[in-house]
């Protein structure tokens, strides 16, 4: 999935079930902010108050603090980045067959995903809630694929409903993979790796695309393939939605605090045709912004109705700059007075948690 339903189809769906605004914005920012949280050690100037800080040496920081690896880059595709990363931010394992590469791909009834998703909405944390969400998302878009390197993810025969996607750079791209499939594995087989989907490209992230591919099986030295059928990501994100109603409907009985005013606008059927809606990838935002507005879930002013990837970032550190804040070791970072209780820093630990109890189910599920 990306950002049009990540976070602007959460963020409509929380308002649509009453959630207030400040809630509705943190579940929906951390839902989107996995894909953005790059990340991954920060050094402080000076150690602020009330914060779990990792010592290196004579410095303090936080690490492990990214939730989604820099994609195309030598470093990640690296098996502790797909292992650490990838696997349980966006390919969860669905622990399916009897094979380690079988049991890595990912599908939305995974059980390591329903018993992270009953520790979430017990917590009633908005940061922790927005992670599984994601998670939950991405089981459904990326199903059948997983975050490490396996035959499993080979494709060929790829081929799409050229009417189902819009943007122009998704069709070169879809074009390129399709025409051109010789070609592809010549120039990028050694630098891009069978790990997630790269070998079907930004199919599984379009709401609206509809689309077949065949992937190995991997049961056999001789390579077979197998015909997927065809892929309609309308019916799997609407599937996918409507579980993520029902979490937030059992997130509310647990914690009915979250509740705001009533909203005036109830129909889910409008909601679920504006999911799937064909529309670009660039265009997704502004499209979902119009619908907020036009339902009054949001008012044209609220910062909510404008997602920045940088936000909670420039919040928590005095020193913001893109280009510092845009590595993947941040020297000398400047925390803000209130470190302590930023959203970056709550989402830091939400994330945190999430990943020291899946490193626990996967330990005990034995695969790793």
């Amino acid at each position: 999935m990306e950002c049009g339903s990540h976070y602007y189809a959460v963020l409509a769906l929380c308002r649509m079930l009453g959630i207030n605004k400040e809630v509705s914005y943190r579940i929906a920012y951390s839902s989107q902010f996995v894909d953005d949280a790059l990340i991954e050690r920060v050094y402080f100037k000076r150690t602020p108050r009330g914060t779990k800080c990792h010592i290196f040496g004579k410095r303090r920081g936080l690490d492990r603090c990214a939730t989604c690896p820099r994609i195309m880059t030598v470093w990640s595709y690296r098996h502790r980045k797909m292992t650490e990363e990838l696997a349980p931010f966006h390919f969860i394992p669905a622990l399916r067959g009897s094979r380690f590469q079988e049991k890595m791909r990912t599908f939305p009834d995974s059980p390591l995903l329903k018993t992270l998703m009953e520790k979430a909405l017990k917590s009633g944390d908005p940061y922790h809630v927005g992670i599984l969400l994601h998670v939950l998302g991405d089981a459904w878009a990326h199903q059948g694929f997983s975050a490490i390197i396996s035959r499993l993810n080979r494709v060929q025969g790829l081929g799409y409903v050229r009417s189902t996607v819009e943007g122009l750079d998704d069709r070169l791209v879809t074009w390129y993979l399709i025409n051109f499939d010789g070609l592809f594995s010549r120039l990028f087989g050694r630098i891009l790796p069978m790990y997630s989907h790269s070998h079907v490209g930004l199919l599984p992230d379009i709401a609206s695309a509809e689309w077949h591919y065949k992937y190995d099986t991997g049961k056999s030295f001789i390579t077979h393939y197998a015909d997927s059928g065809t892929v309609s990501n309308p019916k799997r994100y609407q599937a996918a939605f409507d579980e993520i109603a029902d979490v937030l409907k059992r997130l509310i009985a647990l914690h009915p605090k979250i509740l705001g005013d009533p909203v005036a606008f109830q129909d889910i059927s409008r909601f679920r045709e504006q999911l799937v809606r064909p529309v670009s990838r660039s265009e997704s935002a502004s499209v979902w912004k119009s619908f907020l507005l036009e339902n009054r879930f949001f008012d044209e002013h609220d910062p909510a109705l404008y997602y920045d990837p940088h936000a909670w970032i420039r919040a928590a550190f005095r020193d913001y700059r893109k280009k510092k804040y845009t590595q993947s070791i941040v020297h000398a970072a400047d925390p803000a007075p209130d470190f302590a209780r930023t959203d970056w820093y709550a989402f830091y630990l939400a994330a945190r948690e999430y990943k020291e109890h899946y490193d626990l189910l996967v330990s005990r599920a034995g695969l790793f």
